[in-house]
């Protein structure tokens, strides 16, 4: 299932799990830590829990299983989410992001909505139960702590009064999430800090991580072709393009040249497509600019897109980043990975000892 509609999941469960908001927007520098992040964004997705419980949750679970009402979805320790509840919720969200699905995707959307947020609910509820349970409280200090943390992560346009209103987050939203981050806490025993030990073997281990490709700085020309050209437009495109290059071996400015004739984008900027690496263009266009010389107008170079005039103007060589310069973003990963792991755990057992029946579909 597509992952837009995330996007309205209550954020403070985020905080619960001690994952950085929004890291995965934030700049990583120049090392490849594109496992890391990608493992950061699974782990955190996996366990948010966007819903509310349909009422106060009660204390531990009844001692005999009861019949599943009629009219209930899921029922937790007793606690039920109605089918009328789950199919508003649903329609809100469908509502929410009606724009943005397909029509021949709708009735998948709404099946994979229903179940997750069928799960969210149970998850979210297992939580406030335990933390009651617990008796683990949040201080008035601590929520508003947490609440700066959403503000100081949120986009520039946005505000937070906006933002806990758009995904209906309330202050007692995040009082539960502060209390389940001391929750997920008590499960590390405070033992999430990876030694110097782990640090060092993780990168070791993973040192394909952080080594950056080679890369060139080039601007190019383009003659775009197009499948219903016939024989004399293909003819006239590639005199075009050769006339071009012409012009700029004869002493024509590059970017001029490209300003006035290209036919990319890139020619508001005179050409110019910045440091690209190996695999991020087409393969004839990445080899003629990876073996081209600098500052050397190359031949014309054909593919699927049309004809290019290709100059390289500079190189970057491939190179291993230092273990110094990512040993606090390594830690941070790891330190992540300790917390959703404990938290996995944590959810397995609390699972376990509830009493969870779902109704037929």
């Amino acid at each position: 299932m597509n992952k837009f509609w995330f996007k309205s999941v209550l954020m403070i469960f985020v905080l619960a799990l001690v994952v950085p908001m929004l890291a995965c927007s934030k700049e990583e520098g120049t090392a490849n830590t594109t496992a890391p992040a990608a493992s950061q964004s699974t782990a955190s997705e996996s366990i948010l829990v966007p819903e509310k419980p349909a009422e106060e949750p009660a204390a531990p679970a009844p001692a005999s299983v009861q019949a599943l009402a009629a009219d209930a979805a899921v029922s937790v320790d007793g606690i039920v989410l109605k089918k009328s509840e789950l199919d508003k919720k649903v329609q809100a969200q469908m509502k929410l992001y009606q724009d943005k699905i397909p029509a021949d995707r709708k009735n998948e959307v709404r099946s994979g909505l229903k179940k997750q947020l069928t799960e969210d609910f149970v998850m979210r509820t297992l939580l406030a139960n335990e933390v009651k349970r617990r008796n683990i409280t949040a201080t008035d200090k601590e929520i508003q702590s947490a609440m700066d943390q959403i503000k100081e992560n949120l986009p520039p346009d946005k505000n937070l009064k906006e933002f806990l209103k758009e995904n209906n987050v309330s202050r007692d939203d995040i009082d539960l999430g502060v209390r389940i981050q001391k929750l997920a806490a008590m499960e590390t025993g405070g033992k999430i800090k990876p030694s110097e030990k782990e640090i060092s073997k993780f990168y070791a281990d993973n040192k394909d991580k952080f080594t950056t490709g080679e890369s060139v700085h080039v601007r190019h020309i383009l003659v775009a072709i197009d499948a219903r050209d016939d024989e004399k437009i293909k003819a006239e495109k590639k005199a075009k393009i050769e006339g071009l290059r012409k012009q700029v071996l004869a002493g024509a400015d590059f970017a001029e040249v490209a300003k006035k004739n290209s036919d990319c984008p890139s020619k508001e900027n005179g050409g110019d497509l910045g440091e690209i690496k190996r695999g991020q263009t087409v393969k004839p266009f990445e080899d003629a600019a990876f073996s081209q010389e600098i500052k050397t107008v190359g031949p014309v170079v054909s593919t699927e897109f049309g004809h290019h005039v290709l100059q390289v103007l500079g190189r970057t060589p491939a190179k291993t980043v230092g273990l110094d310069e990512v040993k606090e973003q390594i830690s941070l990963y790891l330190e992540q990975q300790k917390q959703a792991d404990a938290f996995s755990k944590m959810m397995a057992r609390l699972k376990k000892n509830a009493v969870i029946q779902y109704s037929k579909p």
